[in-house]
């Protein structure tokens, strides 16, 4: 949050003395600054906003529920790229329907099996690298 606030500064500090020598008289002056002026409040009571949230305990709580969420959510996306990836690679090996569903009833019911599947996982990304 104080880094932002800093770069907002520093940027609107590096613009001005960039452009302001280019104006030459006080009304490119005051056309120029009046929209600068407008954009600059604006993203500064952005900041301002987000930094009296991080003080709000409320906010706070949603904050790390909605952060753990997303993780799930992630997790979740990995953990279904997985199974696909082992379904077309059954399906690929020319197994029929018969041969996918008794594994996954076995991949299911049997943690052998489910460490095989990981270690051969682990052997392809090695692979990969």
């Amino acid at each position: 949050m104080i880094k932002q606030l800093i770069k907002l500064h520093a940027g609107l500090t590096r613009y001005l003395i960039n452009e302001l020598p280019k104006k030459k008289n006080l009304r490119e002056v005051i056309n120029f600054l009046k929209p600068l002026l407008g954009v600059y409040l604006k993203e500064l009571l952005k900041l301002y906003k987000s930094l009296f949230l991080v003080f709000d305990k409320e906010y706070q709580k949603q904050k790390k529920q909605f952060d753990k969420m997303q993780r799930i959510k992630v997790d979740l996306n990995r953990a279904l790229k997985i199974l696909q990836y082992i379904d077309e690679k059954m399906t690929k090996q020319g197994k029929n329907r018969q041969e996918i569903r008794q594994f996954w009833l076995d991949f299911t019911k049997n943690g052998q099996v489910r460490q095989d599947i990981f270690d051969e996982l682990l052997k392809d990304i090695n692979q990969i690298r």
